[in-house]
């Protein structure tokens, strides 16, 4: 499949909930470190904006914790970059729950990881035909999990993960070798506690195998079948 196709099966997800809800609609797209979430994730936005479908993404990556937090387990420590990366309950609130509101707003970020400082940003109004998506590591995690309206998994191995994430961060973490080690003990050690806690292949209702970026592969797709809240 190819990656238009691969969009447009899931703009018609997107359309079959809209369907049946009245509120901004929250898509999930989960991975490993690495995967091409980032990348994906924009590239369905600007698909849905060309279809005249009002998609606004939302970084998780806004809802850090600061560094003193975020490395209180240790520098390289894998389970604290499971447990103490994000401010998950900012998120759900400032985002997931809040863009369900009566008058639906999202807040932005809560910190700025350049500066690592905390930010108090005042929510932007959304309107109710507006599609929220966000891409991370560990969205199905039990915070997020229940709060989604359509969960994504893009699956590739660990190897073809561990090659993309060298690729994007070796300037930014000291060179190939030392960011290789980062990813072997921190990130993808902490990806591995993410699958083993949460399982998130049963848990989405889309799994797309992008091993190969213009090859995709849909391995899982539950939206025909699934009855969706107001």
């Amino acid at each position: 499949m190819n990656e238009r196709e691969t969009l447009e099966l899931i703009k018609n997800s997107i359309l079959s909930i809209r369907e049946r809800k009245s509120k901004p609609i929250r898509v999930a797209i989960n991975g490993i470190e690495g995967t091409g979430k980032t990348i994906f994730a924009g590239k369905l936005s600007e698909y849905l904006n060309s279809e005249n479908i009002n998609a606004k993404q939302i970084s998780i990556d806004g809802f850090h914790f600061n560094k003193e937090v975020r490395y209180k387990q240790g520098r390289d420590s894998a389970k604290g970059y499971y447990e103490d990366s994000y401010d998950e309950i900012a998120f759900v609130e400032k985002v997931l729950v809040s863009s369900q509101s009566k008058m639906p707003n999202i807040t932005k970020a809560t910190h700025d990881l350049e500066t690592d400082e905390y930010l108090n940003l005042k929510p932007i109004e959304i309107d109710n035909e507006t599609v929220l998506i966000t891409d991370g590591a560990y969205l199905f995690k039990p915070n997020y999990r229940n709060h989604w309206d359509l969960k994504i998994y893009l699956k590739t191995s660990f190897e073809i993960a561990m090659k993309r994430g060298i690729e994007r961060d070796k300037d930014s973490l000291g060179g190939i070798n030392l960011t290789k080690e980062k990813y072997e003990k921190r990130y993808h050690k902490s990806s591995r506690i993410y699958l083993t806690e949460n399982e998130p292949e049963k848990i989405a209702d889309i799994i797309i195998d992008n091993s190969d970026f213009n090859h995709l592969q849909i391995i899982k797709n539950t939206t025909a079948n699934k009855v969706y809240k107001q």
